[in-house]
């Protein structure tokens, strides 16, 4: 699953992957957070995605899509890349968009 980011817009692909999550962008570093919106935040070379974001961008009425997300969070925090509030740290990859 990975978050792409072209100018002005943040697009949820790949969303039955659980096992990898990155954002895509080819956006200059400074125009990343202006891209990210509501999906998150910059921090250095990481962003951190709102979870929140990723349900509603995914199936949010779809129980299994919700329940693999959720193991795919649970994962991510065990490994302690989430914050305290549990949004999910991604590294950015440089990408077309």
């Amino acid at each position: 699953m990975f978050v792409n980011l072209i100018a002005g817009a943040a697009t949820l692909q790949d969303i039955d992957n659980f096992k990898a999550f990155k954002v895509v962008t080819s956006l200059p570093e400074g125009a990343i957070a202006g891209a990210l919106g509501a999906a998150g935040r910059v921090d250095g070379k990481h962003v951190w995605i709102d979870p929140a974001w990723v349900k509603a961008h995914g199936r949010p009425d779809d129980t299994a899509w919700v329940a693999g997300l959720n193991k795919m969070l649970d994962y991510a925090k065990g490994a302690g890349w989430t914050d305290e509030h549990g949004a999910v740290r991604a590294h950015i990859e440089s990408g077309s968009d």
